[in-house]
Parts: structure tokens; sequence; C-alpha cells
């Protein structure tokens, strides 16, 4: 299954965050992520009722939706459920709004297993794409028939994860290996306009490219935590579409490495049994500590010559007690540890090994 797409700005994605402030989308990613949106705005837009969805990876086979809660049940209604949210269809009886939830525990979320490894390089979703005949003047003014317009704003947190059978059961670790992981928050302020195309239309569909630093988004599911649940106001997604090319199991035997690691220590990475989990040393260390203010922030650093100082740990935030580290002299290269004040150029005395 080959859904990838092809994008003409390319590292543009690393400088997105300028481009969603000039209009009423703020893409904030997480450290060691890229995410763009390039401006398109309700991209096949297509007046058919229920309007169609091109193949992607979250409606082929093997791709299963799940939620925190469904709606639709507690109405009494065949849609506002999980199904809806790949079944190709963009329309408000094809859309997915969570259930009454109480308080914010679950999150309310939408998500998608993968049918097995990809390496995701965008995903797009939206409140409607069509359903109906587009009317300007006045959009919104059926959501059973026409263009829906509400239920769009809020701020939404985009994650992924790499465990091999993504579920409900699935808990948020901040480690893709582990569970979901977070990619960016997109934040749909508000519409620059109401037709698709020009400015951002919060309630359209968008696409987003993604990726991990300058390696590939390698994911077994995407989940979106959405703004709000429930009948007075929740969140409602018509559809959640996912683009890229298939991938390959990091660690195919299940035994908690990566092939790469297992092969690069002399390890089979197709055994279970054969694993560098047992590997184990000691090596020489000393321990530093000092009494940190928490008025202060410091920098840790090492000598060998109480000339030339290598930075340890900066910004360390001073907790208003004891502070203690422990650092490898291996080759006895560091003999000597000090805490600066940032930024003033005090410094509590080099400390010395024996």
């Amino acid at each position: 299954m080959n859904y990838a797409r092809s994008f003409s700005l390319g590292l543009v994605g690393l400088f997105s965050a300028p481009l969603g402030l000039r209009a009423g989308l703020v893409i904030t990613p997480s450290p060691g992520y890229a995410v763009a949106w390039y401006g398109n705005d309700g991209d096949g837009y297509n007046p058919a009722s229920p309007a169609p969805v091109a193949s992607n990876l979250a409606n082929a086979a093997g791709a299963v939706a799940f939620t925190s809660s469904d709606l639709g049940p507690e109405l009494g209604i065949g849609f506002h459920v999980a199904g809806n949210l790949n079944d190709s269809l963009y329309g408000n009886s094809n859309s997915w709004i969570g259930g009454n939830l109480p308080g914010t525990v679950p999150a309310p979320y939408a998500a998608i297993k993968l049918g097995g490894f990809f390496n995701v390089s965008s995903i797009a979703f939206g409140r409607d794409n069509g359903n109906g005949a587009y009317d300007d003047s006045t959009p919104g003014t059926d959501c059973c028939g026409g263009q829906a317009d509400d239920r769009s704003l809020g701020v939404y947190t985009l994650q992924f994860t790499r465990v091999s059978n993504p579920s409900a059961s699935t808990v948020d670790t901040g480690n893709a290996v582990t569970g979901w992981q977070t990619i960016a928050t997109l934040n749909y302020q508000w519409s620059d306009d109401t037709i698709p195309g020009g400015g951002f239309t919060s309630y359209l569909r968008h696409e987003f490219e993604v990726a991990a630093g300058a390696q590939p988004l390698l994911a077994t599911g995407i989940r979106l935590l959405v703004p709000a649940t429930g009948i007075g106001g929740g969140t409602d997604i018509d559809e959640i579409e996912i683009f890229g090319t298939p991938g390959i199991d990091p660690d195919p035997d299940q035994d908690g490495f990566d092939s790469a690691l297992e092969i690069s220590l002399g390890f089979d990475p197709n055994s279970p049994a054969s694993s560098p989990e047992g590997i184990s040393k000691s090596e020489p260390a000393v321990a530093f500590s000092f009494y940190g203010s928490d008025n202060n922030v410091y920098d840790i650093e090492g000598s060998s010559d109480l000339n030339n100082w290598l930075q340890l740990e900066p910004n360390l935030i001073g907790p208003g007690d004891k502070v203690e580290r422990c650092y490898s002299i291996r080759g006895e290269e560091l003999k000597f540890f000090r805490a600066k004040v940032v930024p003033q150029a005090l410094s509590i005395p080099a400390f010395q090994k024996p």
C-alpha cells in the first residue's frame, strides 16, 4: 500500500509556524518534529452528497478506527461513530463526534490503527469537504445535507505510535515505542474566509506534512486529541486521511531493541533469545554535589586541567537544596567539576577527585 504524496515546499515544513500565524491556524511542533500546512484549504472539495474521499492508508485494508467514545449510540442514531472516521465519505451523516464523557478523563480522541508499519508523510482531516453545493453566502444552512461549518475550532493534538497493535488501551507515554507521542498541536483559532481556497477555513479539510526531523515518521497508528466532546458542542470530524509508504518494523523480534542496534552489537535482530539486554559493565566514576539556590540557574562543567571546561549539564534550575550527580571518569579525561551560575561568572570552587 503505497499512498505517498508529493509536496513542493520540502524543508519549509521546518518553518511552518510563521505561515500558520498569518492565518487562523497556529502550528506548534514538538522538539525534533516538523509539521507544515502549505496553504491547502478544502483541497478535493466535492459537492456530491456525501463527498467521496481518495484512497489512503486510513481507509486501506487492515486500517481500523477507534475513539475515546461515540455520541451516536447515546442519541440512538447510526452515525457519529468511530467507523465514520475512515468510511471514505465526507458529510455530517458520515462523521464522528465523541460521547458525553465525564470531566476531562480520558481526553477525547479519534484514532486510526494502520495495517502495519508505515512511513507517514502527511495527515489530513476536516469537519466537512463537500456534501452539497457550496453557498458562500449562507454556509452551513443544512448541517445534515449541506456544507457544515460548526464544531471545528480549538486545539488539536496530533500524536503517533509505533506499538505493534495500537488500541484504546494504548496510553500516552511520550514515547512512540511504548505508547502515544505528540508530534504537534494545531490551534484552529478562527476562519479567515468561508470559501475553499484562499485563507484558512477551519471546517474544511486541511492536510499537514509531517516528519521526524530528517527521518520519515514511522508509525503504526495516528491519533488526534480533539478540543471538545459531547452533544453540547463536541468536535466533529468527518474523515481522517493518512498518506505514506510501507515501512519496516524496527524491532521484528519484539525484544525491545531496534534491529540496527542489535546488528551493531553482534546480536540476531530476528531472535528474541538474542538480545543485548544482558550487557552490563562497571566504570570508574566520581560523585559531584553542590547546593543550588532556587534563585539561580547553573551550568555543570568538567575539566582535565582547570583551564578548559566542558559543559556537562546546562541550565540546571537550582532546587534550593543539594544537587548530586555521578560522572564517568573512564580514561581519566575529567578530573575537576564545578557548577557555574548563569549568566553571572560566579562559580562554586572546582572539586578535585581524590
